[in-house]
């Protein structure tokens, strides 16, 4: 209990790091299940909630997760946000990158756009002044893109203006509405040829026949559980287990208060994690960078290791409890629930392209909830020094 303590503990004099040595990084940090944001920020954040709204400015970068994220601001720097349907009104000085399920961008951005999500949509008066790199399953641009647009999703359409080529590949199809231009050239790499207007393209039109891969289930299972691989799932599985059972036999009230948080909080848990997550990293390279941090750097980004090793027990569990609920929880049947739990994850992980993007997420919302466990924990433990 005291090793985990003193874990949170450091989490905790990492965060007071930032916010008080302005000669390095000044930063804003803010969590809670409904955060609002009505006065203007006159530095870097860090922002994580279930509900997150911003209404104001912030003079800085700002890095920002949970469930459903809403900025209505400008940021003077760059935006790194996740989350779950996120909708940007304000405006972005520098980069933005953002990944999540739904992404509604109609603000402009100062330089690149990256995306990742299910579903994305650029405004019609949005500018973004870099390239828009994408990775979504729909797209549809109607702003400005001052470069070009690479990457590629499941179906594009496009009815804004590129000012230089257009670089994708896509499952279904890419269309130019009447409205479209591109300066530079329409590169597409697709199963289908689509119907284009050449007028709509300064450049060329170039189209990439995609290959039609096997569709026998056997052959495609047997290339990919391949015997290298299912070696070194089931050494990480076996040493997943081991660190279980010694967990589970030390604190095993902290096992079920963790799953138990991130069950009933599980957007504000994937924020919290997010955001804590990127604060460690940042301290990190800062101190990295300066020769007196260079020490403090290593064991801050040794206690990141460790601790996400320690989510991941606690994101099988997450999972193992809602496949089995026995009526009396034993250790056991906890290590049990783990073990079933960190199997599916080993399972899921071995899924090409999405597999770790869901493990990913799954543990990162348990380290979330083993932050707010922690915060929890020595809340109480200074109120009984107190009393």
């Amino acid at each position: 209990m005291k090793k985990t303590a003193s874990l949170f503990i450091s989490l905790v004099m990492l965060m007071v790091f930032f916010s008080f040595a302005q000669t390095a990084f000044a930063a804003e940090f803010m969590s809670n299940e409904e955060l609002y944001i009505s006065e203007n920020v006159p530095d870097d954040a860090y922002m994580g909630g279930g509900v997150v709204t911003v209404e104001k400015n912030v003079a800085g970068d700002l890095y920002i997760g949970g469930g459903s994220v809403t900025i209505n601001g400008n940021i003077d720097g760059d935006l790194v946000v996740g989350g779950g349907q996120i909708t940007v009104n304000g405006n972005v000085s520098d980069d933005m990158r953002v990944a999540g399920g739904s992404v509604f961008m109609n603000g402009n951005v100062g330089d690149d756009l990256v995306v990742t999500c299910g579903q994305f949509n650029l405004g019609s008066q949005s500018l973004v002044g870099g390239s828009l790199i994408l990775g979504t399953g729909y797209a549809n641009i109607l702003g400005t893109i001052n470069e070009s647009i690479l990457g590629g999703g499941g179906k594009i359409i496009l009815g804004g203006t590129v000012y230089q080529d257009v670089e994708v590949e896509v499952q279904e199809s890419i269309t130019l509405t009447k409205n479209a231009r591109i300066n530079g050239n329409l590169i597409y790499k697709s199963l289908i040829e689509g119907k284009l207007d050449e007028t709509q393209v300064g450049g060329f039109i170039e189209f990439n026949k995609q290959k039609v891969e096997n569709d026998d289930f056997g052959a495609k299972m047997q290339g990919f559980f391949t015997r290298w691989n299912l070696m070194f799932q089931f050494i990480h599985y076996l040493a997943l287990l081991a660190i279980a059972l010694v967990v589970v036999l030390i604190v095993p009230a902290g096992v079920t208060g963790i799953i138990k948080i991130a069950k009933a909080n599980p957007w504000k848990s994937l924020g919290l994690g997010f955001v804590v997550w990127i604060c460690g990293i940042a301290a990190c390279i800062i101190l990295l960078i300066t020769v007196v941090g260079m020490a403090l750097s290593g064991i801050i980004f040794g206690i990141l290791m460790i601790s996400w090793c320690v989510a991941k027990i606690y994101a099988a569990g997450l999972i193992g409890s809602m496949l089995i609920r026995p009526k009396k929880l034993t250790k056991m049947k906890l290590f049990g629930i783990i073990a079933l739990g960190g199997f599916v994850l080993a399972v899921i992980d071995m899924v090409p392209y999405i597999g770790w993007v869901v493990v990913f997420l799954a543990v990162l919302m348990a380290f979330g909830a083993l932050v707010k466990y922690k915060k929890g924990l020595y809340n109480k433990l200074n109120l009984q020094k107190l009393d």
